[in-house]
């Protein structure tokens, strides 16, 4: 019949109590796979069945002496391998064990082995498809853009060949000249596109030409209209050059040729210039030493802002150190250089209202020294 269940009960607890000692003495040998708990055998009053389950607890009970004896040995021999299965048991469980740590056919397991290198190539061919999309949509798009911006330049060079066409021209604020001569001086025709030139330039032709014009102001009305407002100078001064008299103005601007006796009706003062480079209608008068256009104007200023502005007809200004002015046609100023030149002409002033220059005689007055100013009457003297 076998043992009792008291007998074997008692049997088996003394074995794991062996087993969990030696697990304590030595931890490594602890199993790394998860053992089957323990079987509880049912009471059986069947004698076929209780062989059967006689037959198991003759195996368990077999196979825990084989564990002791593995835990044992390797307790003994000081195994370290923590990896490493007791023998093949028999039976339901040594098949499952083995079914478990029995190593894969070698079909298999290149299989598995080449399956981080499949890996690999899904993740490339999917980083490649990805990286071609990105590519086409970029593409498309400055495809789109460069087909959006070509229709935009088709528009604006359409739209400025058709509508920006100047179609009226007309000018204002001009006395010497008259519209036609300005527009043809300015060099722009009809038909001519309305941003095709350079108001600078435009400005120059005109001035250039039309020698009275001071300057241009050019306005574009868009689509097709251009207005011309002319600012034109005015004579104060002439002078003779290469045998010729010509009209100067404020700025010292070469104008148009006069005849001497129409300058003095006009009341233009007439100017003795140092040595000049370069005298072109039109343009400013250009002297063959900087120091020269520099004293011209102080003294030109000074004049204008004095008493004497309208009693003067003559400067002579080919001396720095030598100036000298034509009074109401019977006084001659020396003014010597240009210190305190603006004191000088006040003096001058003030002289002149002497009753001494009541009458009709001609005098000279010496104003380059202010301390030892001297007049001196002589009918005879030489206005020019």
């Amino acid at each position: 019949m076998g043992k009792s269940a008291e007998a074997y009960y008692a049997e088996r607890v003394q074995q794991l109590l062996e087993l969990q000692a030696a697990q304590r003495r030595n931890p490594q040998l602890s199993p790394h796979r998860t053992t089957q708990p323990p079987y509880r055998p049912s009471i059986v009053t069947d004698k076929s069945k209780a062989d059967t389950g006689r037959a198991y607890y003759d195996g368990f009970r077999s196979r825990i002496q084989q564990n002791l004896h593995y835990a044992k040995e390797a307790a003994q021999s000081g195994h370290q391998d923590t990896h490493t299965s007791p023998p093949r048991q028999q039976g339901r469980v040594g098949s499952q064990m083995k079914s478990k740590g029995s190593p894969r056919p070698e079909s298999q397991q290149g299989r598995w082995m080449d399956r981080p290198l499949e890996e690999k190539k899904r993740v490339e061919a999917y980083q490649r498809a990805s990286r071609g999309r990105r590519r086409r949509k970029l593409r498309e798009t400055l495809i789109s853009v460069a087909l959006v911006f070509g229709v935009f330049v088709v528009l604006c060079v359409v739209t400025y060949q058709l509508l920006f066409v100047i179609r009226s021209l007309d000018t204002d604020g001009s006395s010497q000249y008259t519209s036609e001569e300005i527009l043809s001086a300015c060099g722009i025709d009809m038909g001519d596109h309305l941003y095709s030139f350079s108001s600078r330039v435009v400005q120059e032709k005109i001035m250039l030409q039309c020698p009275y014009v001071m300057a241009v102001d050019v306005q574009r009305t868009p689509p097709g209209s251009i207005s011309f407002f002319i600012e034109e100078e005015t004579p104060v001064y002439y002078g003779e050059f290469y045998g010729e008299f010509w009209e100067i103005s404020a700025s010292l601007r070469m104008l148009d040729p006069i005849s001497q006796t129409d300058a003095k009706e006009q009341g233009l003062i007439k100017l003795k210039l140092p040595r000049v480079r370069e005298a072109v209608s039109g343009k400013k008068l250009i002297f063959s030493s900087e120091r020269s256009d520099i004293y011209m104007q102080t003294v030109l200023n000074a004049l204008a802002d004095s008493n004497l502005a309208g009693r003067i007809s003559m400067i002579d200004l080919r001396s720095a150190h030598e100036i000298a002015m034509a009074c109401d046609e019977k006084y001659k100023l020396f003014l010597g250089n240009t210190d305190v030149i603006e004191t000088k002409l006040r003096l001058a002033v003030a002289v002149l209202e002497d009753e001494l220059f009541l009458g009709d005689n001609k005098a000279s007055i010496d104003l380059t020294d202010l301390n030892a100013t001297s007049v001196i009457i002589d009918n005879q003297l030489d206005l020019e």
